[in-house]
């Protein structure tokens, strides 16, 4: 298993500029993973040069890129403006040596109309793959939830619409980064996770403080059932990348505690698995 995390409780200090990706490798080595995930805002105001310089300053290699593209949008022109920003980010990817994007559908805005949004979803993903092959790296689909910065849940965080949405995309060679904590909250996880099974190259570890208001903790602290759902996403012969989304807002400390948690979530797992 390769083991990477995706460090959401820091992200305040990257935007501020009191953190950079060479410094979260640094950590990331120090807390014992294999590699890192970033946010593609955390190379926002860098150029392709940039970003090249700073992949040689990594201890560790970055796996994941993680961006917040926004398809579902009834304007037109601001529906373009994300795929532009969406291919930036696809050539940004490449350039920090990541092996895949991660790019979300977009918010659920009151007006959204299933249909129609899926097919502007599936248009913007068709275009982003195509950049994506000839860049060599692979964009994954997440049952992605709500950031800080959406005033409204992610299309796909609805227990029928990310199935239609996936009955749609898995056309396009695509993978499937699964979060636990957004799959649990939806509470057909079991569903979710048959359907993506197969093409599910990465997955979330997150954890829930409580579903209804959504609300993050550290792994291993909350109501979801890592162990059980880890069971059976190993059950599916999955033997890709595991990353854990620290969400907790508890700065390193709480950091190293969901990543020792995780480590011991998934020894039970494998060990039950075994058995």
């Amino acid at each position: 298993m390769g083991f990477s995390c995706l460090p959401v409780s820091l992200y305040k200090q990257f935007y501020a500029g009191r953190l950079s990706i060479p410094q979260w490798s640094v950590l990331g080595q120090e807390l014992g993973l294999n590699a890192i995930d970033i946010n593609a805002l955390f190379m926002d105001d860098m150029s392709l040069g940039n970003v090249e310089a700073v992949r040689k300053e990594l201890i560790l290699p970055v796996l994941m890129v993680s961006a917040y593209s926004d398809f579902t949008t009834t304007d037109h022109t601001q529906r373009n403006q994300q795929l532009e920003t969406a291919l930036d980010n696809i050539r940004k990817s490449q350039a920090i040596g990541a092996a895949y994007i991660r790019l979300t559908a977009g918010p659920a805005y009151p007006d959204c109309k299933v249909h129609r949004t899926i097919d502007n979803v599936y248009r913007c993903f068709e275009v982003c793959v195509a950049e994506a092959q000839r860049c060599g790296i692979m964009v994954l689909l997440e049952n992605h939830s709500q950031p800080a910065s959406w005033a409204y849940p992610d299309f796909n965080f609805h227990p029928t619409r990310v199935l239609r949405l996936w009955e749609k995309l898995q056309s396009l060679p695509i993978g499937v980064n699964f979060d636990v904590a957004n799959a649990y909250a939806l509470g057909n996880w079991q569903e979710i996770l048959q359907v993506m099974s197969g093409r599910i190259e990465t997955v979330h570890i997150n954890d829930l403080a409580c579903v209804d208001p959504l609300s993050f903790c550290i792994v291993g602290e909350g109501v979801v059932c890592i162990e059980t759902m880890l069971r059976a996403i190993y059950a599916t012969g999955f033997s890709g990348w595991m990353s854990v989304e620290e969400a907790g807002n508890q700065g390193l400390e709480g950091m190293a505690k969901a990543i020792a948690n995780f480590r011991k979530l998934y020894a039970a797992a494998i060990q039950q698995n075994e058995t």
